[in-house]
């Protein structure tokens, strides 16, 4: 896959093999995780803190059951879509879109945090997403013509978030999006740079924000 003509699209896995949203229901302690947001209200959210809810940091100490499954799909997935060893983000980014509020704080094309061109954005919803609580994209570069990509549990979207504009509007379906994102680098396209995450301030590096697949 070239990532220069990398069209935004749905991949499915298997939900049996990769039990990525039963684990994080299970970390929440619910029955349902389209309904978090009963134990918790926040106003709306924006840029500066849209990483800092409680349900964040109960998702980041999630143990490695998770990280295990992660890479696994990523193993046995992701990197045959590409046909390569890829560099992968170490720790996916935790979202939760909350009814009548918003799970980023702006639309927003990656580049303008920093990341580089190679990057391909996957965005699994371990919820159901669609209309106003899923991801909005726009169609190519510059059209600025945003739409929602609706996108079931067991599947994720693949996308180039580096040059298009996304991000999501004020839910109003009434039920809570919970979603993870990580970005993907083929290895012959990956390139050690000096700038860093805008939250966790990690270097673009393997290492750092980035981890190598074939490491294991």
């Amino acid at each position: 896959m070239k990532t220069e003509s990398l069209q935004t699209h749905l991949v499915d896995y298997d939900l049996e093999r990769y039990p990525l949203p039963e684990i994080v229901r299970r970390q929440f302690g619910v029955d349902e995780l389209d309904e978090i947001h009963t134990s918790a209200d926040y106003p709306l959210l924006t840029r500066e803190n849209d990483q800092k809810t409680v349900f964040h940091e109960r998702f980041y100490v999630i143990g490695d059951e998770f990280f295990d499954t992660y890479h696994r799909l990523l193993v046995e997935v992701v990197q045959p879509l590409f046909g390569e060893n890829l560099i992968y983000q170490r720790v996916p980014t935790f979202r939760v879109h909350l009814p009548g509020n918003v799970a980023v704080g702006e639309m927003h094309r990656d580049r303008d945090y920093s990341h580089g061109q190679g990057e391909v954005n996957l965005w699994l919803p371990f919820t159901r997403a669609w209309d106003t609580n899923t991801v909005w994209i726009e169609s190519s570069e510059g059209s600025d013509d945003v739409r929602p990509y609706a996108c079931d549990v067991g599947q994720m979207l693949m996308f180039d978030g580096v040059n298009l504009l996304h991000g999501n509007v004020k839910n109003e379906t009434g039920k809570t999006r919970v979603s993870v994102d990580f970005r993907v680098i083929p290895e012959s396209q990956y390139v050690a740079r000096d700038a860093a995450t805008i939250n966790t301030k990690l270097s673009f590096t393997v290492g750092g924000y980035f981890a190598d697949l074939a490491a294991g």
